[in-house]
């Protein structure tokens, strides 16, 4: 079968290689769809420490698959239920991970079949069901947020996550304002319940754009008092400047928001299938898997996410 394979940062090959076997309680997919996501642009250019620890590496974690003859998708990790995370009702500390979507056969191991691996209801593309993992992201980091009915809530970032952000934001009963992006992206504010503008004096500020500059303005946005949210990650060695000032005597909340949880991975799905926003409409490229590599390589101006057929 076909596959790409993440050599080293910026060296992304298509090769042939064996069918994978599944292990006792695995479950192999067949890969019908796959979308491309920030992650992967950023695990392309630069690495990821859960991602990329053994070159050459399977590629990709959104997907739409079959399985016995039914649609089916599965988020890219499950908790383990055991660890210090997961008896805090935290974010578990020894996610097992799933990579490879980028394949026409996937294995979904065990641990994440168990708990993240659902059939698509019925009506539901298959690119959008794809979507469940980064929506469900989302639906989590708002949750960090602690959302009251009627906040303000600036979201630094124009891209899928920013646009899915500001609709979950909607959902939880906040005015969702879009600060910077281009234009093009700009102009979907409204599809997915938000409107641009500057973001200033926000009761809360979700960093959705991943990097050092958008920290730093994301505490300097939001009102005395208000709480910020760090959903774009940054390299390890990564240290954006903080003003201490606005921290400490405006009594700033600081929040990190990574990955999702299996309920709100079953919540995206119930949310993805409610038709309530124009999911459809963050796929901008269809593309074979051959063309993967020339799309990281030289990533159009106008793409949001791409759907990889198979």
């Amino acid at each position: 079968m076909k596959a790409a394979l993440l050599y080293a940062p910026g060296d992304l090959r298509i090769a042939e290689v064996p069918r994978p076997e599944p292990g006792p309680g695995d479950v192999l997919v067949q890969v019908e769809i796959a979308l491309t996501d920030g992650t992967d642009l950023k695990t392309y250019r630069r690495g990821h420490p859960l991602l990329l620890t053994e070159p050459p590496a399977r590629f990709g974690h959104e997907f739409c698959g079959l399985l016995d003859g039914r649609r089916v998708v599965a988020a890219n990790s499950a908790p383990c239920g055991e660890c210090d995370g997961c008896l805090r009702g935290e974010q578990c500390r020894d996610l097992a991970f799933l990579s490879g979507a980028y394949a026409e056969w996937l294995v979904v191991p065990e641990r994440i079949a168990a708990v993240n691996l659902h059939d698509v209801p019925r009506g539901v593309a298959p690119e959008v069901a794809a979507m469940v993992e980064p929506l469900a992201c989302c639906l989590r980091g708002v949750e960090r947020a602690g959302i009251a009915a009627g906040d303000t809530v600036a979201i630094l970032g124009a891209g899928p996550i920013g646009l899915m952000l500001a609709a979950c934001v909607a959902d939880a009963g906040g005015w969702p304002v879009i600060v910077g992006g281009r234009e093009e992206r700009r102009a979907l504010a409204e599809e997915f319940g938000a409107e641009v503008g500057d973001g200033g004096s926000a009761d809360v500020v979700i960093e959705a754009a991943g990097t050092e500059h958008a920290w730093s303005d994301a505490v300097e946005l939001v009102r005395p008092g208000g709480t910020v949210v760090m959903f774009g990650g940054l390299p390890r060695d990564t240290r954006p400047p903080v003003d201490a000032y606005r921290l400490h005597y405006e009594e700033l909340t600081v929040r990190g928001s990574f990955h999702h949880t299996p309920q709100t991975v079953r919540a995206a799905l119930v949310f993805l299938a409610s038709g309530a926003y124009p999911w459809e409409r963050l796929v901008t490229h269809r593309i074979p898997l051959d063309a993967l590599p020339q799309l990281f390589a030289a990533p159009p101006v106008d793409l949001l996410k791409a759907a990889i057929l198979f």
